[in-house]
């Protein structure tokens, strides 16, 4: 009976280990997915504020010309 004991007791360590193993990955994985997230939500946010300040900016010259006045 140890020797059934033993061998259980080895399958479940080499499958602990393997699960240890996969979570490291999805950890990892999860890791690049979450960067790659934020870089593409920061290009996104850094692109709405480039297009609001090119409309600020025209509205501003468009001002200092003159407005409807011209």
């Amino acid at each position: 009976m140890s020797d059934e004991y033993s061998r259980r007791l080895d399958k479940l360590e080499s499958a602990i280990s393997e699960l240890n193993t996969t979570i490291a990955l999805l950890n990892q994985s999860l890791e690049g997915l979450i960067d790659k997230e934020q870089k593409r939500q920061m290009m996104r946010d850094r692109s709405i504020l480039f297009v609001v300040g090119g409309f600020i900016s025209a509205t501003v010259a468009w001002i200092i010309r003159g407005g409807l006045g011209s």
